[in-house]
């Protein structure tokens, strides 16, 4: 018995804190977001009054793409938050209650419609009633003996009388006959808009027009808090969701070549979450909200001897270290028959190649506040602008191009923490082209390449060639000298890295020698020829190289 009075007790007891937990629906906007990469977090804020208990509180108009297990919410007011909840709520329209009774207005319009429809109706009668007397002498004319040729006329004058009195009888009828057809006509037009009102005013209930609902459902966030006693404060509110992301983009700007290079942030950032976010704090972030936030651990890690792909002489088919076969297995190299495939030596060994990539983790606090809505395309946004110290060169290869090509070489911009992106390239107000900035592969000096500059001009050109046969050695030797000259139009005088080439032997037989590379920097390896110089303005400056190649004279080399 005391355990059944218990039981009710304690059901009792809850069924009453059920019934304490009231629900409030509040509104919430969205105040700032957190954009990365891929996705994002959305923070909105909501003023609430909690009254003393427990009650929940309901944020409703989020978007249907949050992530339900990545919901946080921080209370600021007198009150403790219990528990945090995600629901997806289905309105029900409202049921339109129908009294029977129909409103003054629509009674008194429903009365005078109904007395001009009698007044229509009656008219109509009338008209119809005079258009069947007409109807009717016209008959009677037209049965006439005289029209019709069955009566005897005295002479011809009475029959000219006779049908001069039936065309203008029958003229009259037939004008008053179509007057009255115009007048019916009218009447109908009347008559049929008054019947289509008052089979509206009879339908009233049904054309009375209602707010359009939202039947849609809607996604919302429970949150369970208690409180000593009523008391104001706000909630704070963020959710992730993929329906956004940003990329980056840059502009790279030099006025002249004595002015640093300024490089602008820009990011193109979108959002198709079905929530507009308006006049909201931005901030971009690199950093990978995917993350795991389970504490890592190591396991043991054991090594052992590499096991190498064994090939069995005369056997296309391959093994590992473990495999059995009836040929002896090499124990301390690979052994490759010349027929292995190289496809199949690179597929296994790229299980011993790890792939490291390192992006740098940062955020951009924008500003100012923005307004990017949720049409799924990219907006453009300025970040922020920067200048990174640079040095200008003029490169050359004349042997390819006559113009020389502006290089600007930037330092320091480790700092910048740049990520892999397109960047449009400026120089003295003009658009160059767009190069593609990789951070992971620039060492210490980043180049960027500023266009021709049509002021500086350097040419090359063969001055001297001669071929000599050496019959006793059956060798022909042919020797050629090249000259580089170098013209700087502008004002100021600039640094000039110039690049050229003397051939390299394909073959044992051929020899190529360099007999003067005119102060140049040689690299024997790839046969490039590398001077660099200040270029004073409109002084031309000429350099010289010469070299020789020996090969059989009875074979034809193209130089």
């Amino acid at each position: 018995m005391k355990k059944i009075i218990l039981s009710i007790f304690i059901a009792s007891m809850f069924s009453g804190l059920n019934a304490a937990e009231k629900e409030k629906e509040v509104n919430s906007s969205i105040n700032e977001v957190t954009v990365f990469l891929q996705g994002a977090q959305v923070r909105r804020k909501a003023s609430v009054y909690v009254e003393k208990g427990i009650s929940k509180i309901i944020l409703s108009d989020v978007t249907q793409y949050l992530d339900k297990n990545n919901i946080q919410v921080k209370g600021n007011g007198n009150f403790i938050i219990l528990d945090v909840s995600h629901r997806v709520f289905y309105p029900v329209p409202k049921q339109q209650i129908n009294t029977g009774v129909m409103p003054k207005e629509v009674a008194q319009e429903y009365k005078l419609v109904e007395d001009s429809m009698s007044v229509s109706s009656w008219k109509l009668k009338k008209l119809r009633s005079q258009l069947e007397v007409y109807k009717s002498e016209k008959q009677i004319l037209l049965n006439s003996g005289v029209i019709k040729g069955q009566k005897d006329n005295d002479s011809m004058p009475l029959l000219k009388d006779a049908l001069e009195y039936y065309r203008i009888k029958l003229m009259d009828i037939n004008k008053l006959s179509l007057e009255l057809d115009q007048k019916i006509e009218k009447e109908d037009v009347i008559m049929t808009r008054l019947t289509n009102r008052l089979n509206q005013l009879k339908n009233w209930q049904n054309n009375v027009h209602q707010p359009v609902e939202d039947t849609s459902p809607k996604q919302q966030i429970v949150v369970t808090v208690s409180a000593d006693q009523s008391t104001s404060g706000s909630l704070t509110v963020s959710y992730m969701t993929q329906q956004a992301g940003w990329t980056p983009a840059y502009d790279l700007r030099a006025d002249d070549v004595a002015s640093p290079v300024k490089i602008t942030y820009k990011a193109k950032v979108f959002q198709n979450t079905g929530k507009d976010w308006d006049n909201v704090d931005v901030t971009l972030s690199t950093i990978n909200p995917n993350r795991s936030n389970v504490k890592p651990t190591l396991a043991p890690w054991y090594i052992n001897y590499y096991q190498p792909i064994q090939h069995i002489p005369g056997n296309n088919n391959m093994y590992y270290g473990n495999g059995v076969s009836n040929q002896p297995a090499a124990t301390e190299k690979m052994v490759m028959s010349r027929d292995m495939n190289e496809d199949d030596l690179a597929k296994h060994l790229d299980n011993y190649t790890e792939m490291q990539s390192n992006m740098t983790m940062v955020e951009f606090k924008l500003n100012i506040k923005h307004s990017i809505p949720a049409d799924g395309q990219e907006h453009l946004m300025a970040v922020a602008s920067k200048s990174i110290p640079s040095t200008y060169e003029y490169f050359a290869a004349p042997k390819i191009e006559r113009e020389a090509f502006l290089i600007a070489k930037l330092t320091d911009w480790e700092d910048l923490n740049l990520l892999p992106a397109v960047a449009n390239i400026f120089f003295d107000g003009t658009y160059v082209g767009q190069t593609r900035i990789a951070p992971s592969s620039i060492r210490d000096t980043m180049e960027l390449a500023l266009g021709r500059d049509q002021r500086v001009v350097v040419e090359r050109k063969r001055i001297e060639f001669e071929e000599k046969i050496k019959k006793v050695a059956g060798e022909k030797i042919a020797t050629m000298k090249y000259q580089i000259i170098a013209k700087n139009l502008n004002l100021a005088s600039l640094k000039l890295n110039i690049m050229d080439q003397i051939p390299l032997a394909a073959n044992e037989e051929i020899k190529v020698e360099l007999l003067d590379k005119g102060g140049a920097e040689f690299k024997e390896e790839d046969g490039l020829l590398k001077w660099v110089f200040e270029l004073g303005a409109k002084t031309p400056k000429k350099l010289y190289y010469e070299y020789s190649v020996k090969y059989d004279k009875d074979k034809e080399i193209v130089l």
